[in-house]
């Protein structure tokens, strides 16, 4: 059965993991533990919310890290996923689905969207830059080189840093990752459409889309400002990834955008082996599922230009999220998380050192969501234990009976939607309540009605965030 096309189902997707290592505490507290409250406080209240995800089984940097380290591909990813499976784990981090995008299923139905792309006009055949490896385009994970627009250290084909699209051309002293080059050939087409192009119409569409999106970080505000028309990856020589043909694959961030098309398909109950066009009909009878991303600020570009793109191209007007949540890095020492770097607290390492719900707590208060924050670690070690709710409270939190108690539920109903929500929001109202029932401005009933709502609250969403019990 499908889900009732009568009830708003809040669809919130995050960006799949790359299995090319664990997870340190920047990836939890960003963009992950973020949907995993939002679609957790959806639920406590009774809307409709489901969090998804998935695998990015075809990136190149899972295998770049697997030849560095001198292990075979498969095994070694396979390996980083479970790891990373465990980490989301331990944070009770939860996914109402995750898709395999490796399964014949999913491959069958990439294969026939990325056949219906390839005959719109944005996809194009256009000369490409190869260096020292004949193999490997010179994009993406196998070239580096500094951004003109921000001097920062970037991979090609998008800046991490500024959101700009990157080609080699435009890069300062670009340099090939596996083999030390520095002198790249350009080499026409080999028929394969290896370029999106976006032009000045389709910028200007997706401006206008920003009309009805919710945005809460002013980066995506001036990588919007700044784009103009432009070139982006399609698909690359490698001999790793989703392969199109002979030593081509996909851009793995095209793929990432089918991968949700996919996985919103699934949840809509849509046979595995259904097509773009049963998906498209799924949205058609349940019209009111809203769609929301997380994301760190340096996925920026594809989920806020790409994607909305790509959403146009396979008319899927549905999908067009009605909220895009970009958070800034978590840092450490005040610069920003990196195995590389060795500035790194991986979420493994503490997650068997205090409860779980003592982490969330501790990393909601160090979430990043506008500016990047140092991540404390006394955070860890100042929270108090979650007390048991009476056997009523949920009835009292779904019902309050009090004016100041449902004015705090109506608060939670507005601050849940995806487009209103805020860890550092929730904090503040939490925190504001339980200033004002310990108070003497708080009468008997009042005070016993809150604490119960809020002991309630931190159950369902597992932290707990006061010190005051």
């Amino acid at each position: 059965m499908m889900i009732d096309a009568s009830l708003t189902k809040d669809v919130i997707f995050t960006p799949p993991p790359t299995p090319n290592g664990g997870l340190h505490v920047g990836h939890i507290a960003g963009p992950y533990l973020r949907a995993d409250i939002n679609t957790k406080l959806r639920k406590t209240l009774g809307e409709t919310a489901a969090h998804l995800s998935h695998i990015d089984n075809y990136q190149t940097y899972v295998a770049k890290k697997a030849i560095e380290l001198g292990l075979e591909t498969d095994a070694f990813r396979h390996e980083m996923i479970g790891l990373i499976d465990k980490d989301f784990q331990r944070f009770n981090i939860d996914f109402d689905l995750k898709i395999d995008n490796t399964e014949d299923s999913y491959r069958r139905f990439l294969t026939n969207c990325l056949a219906e792309l390839f005959r719109d006009s944005h996809a194009v055949c256009r000369f490409e830059f190869i260096g020292a490896d004949k193999r490997h385009s010179a994009t993406e994970a196998y070239v580096s080189g500094t951004c003109p627009h921000c001097l920062q250290w970037a991979f090609a084909n998008v800046c991490e840093n500024c959101g700009m699209p990157l080609e080699i051309q435009q890069m300062i002293r670009p340099i090939e990752e596996l083999t030390g080059a520095t002198t790249f050939t350009q080499q026409d087409s080999d028929g394969v459409p290896n370029a999106i192009s976006i032009n000045r119409n389709d910028i200007e569409w997706i401006r206008e889309q920003y009309r009805n999106i919710a945005i809460d970080n002013r980066f995506i505000t001036r990588m919007l400002t700044k784009l103009s028309e432009h070139y982006v990856v399609l698909t690359l020589r490698s001999d790793y990834g989703f392969k199109i043909s002979d030593g081509r694959v996909i851009n793995p961030w095209v793929e990432i955008f089918f991968a949700h098309i996919y996985s919103l398909g699934r949840l809509l109950e849509v046979e595995p082996n259904g097509t773009i066009q049963d998906i498209r009909r799924a949205l058609q009878i349940n019209r009111n599922i809203r769609v929301s991303y997380y994301f760190g600020v340096d996925n920026s570009y594809y989920y806020c230009v790409l994607f909305l793109l790509l959403a146009k191209i396979m008319n899927l007007p549905n999908v067009i999220p009605i909220a895009l949540k970009a958070n800034r890095f978590l840092t450490l020492n005040h610069r920003k998380m990196s195995s590389s770097k060795n500035n790194v607290i991986w979420a493994r390492d503490i997650a068997g050192k205090f409860p779980v719900n003592i982490l969330r707590a501790s990393l909601m208060a160090s979430c990043p969501e506008y500016s990047e924050i140092d991540f404390d670690k006394g955070f860890l070690e100042d929270r108090i234990p979650l007390q048991i709710p009476l056997s009523d409270a949920q009835s009292i939190f779904n019902r309050p009976l009090t004016e100041v108690g449902k004015r705090f539920r109506l608060t939670l109903i507005e601050l849940s939607d995806p487009r209103n929500f805020s860890i550092e929001e929730l904090l503040n109202k939490i925190n504001k309540v339980t200033e004002f029932f310990e108070s003497k401005r708080a009468t008997a009933i009042e005070t016993e009605e809150l604490r119960h709502m809020v002991d309630y609250l931190f159950i369902q969403l597992n932290f707990k965030v006061t010190r005051h019990y």
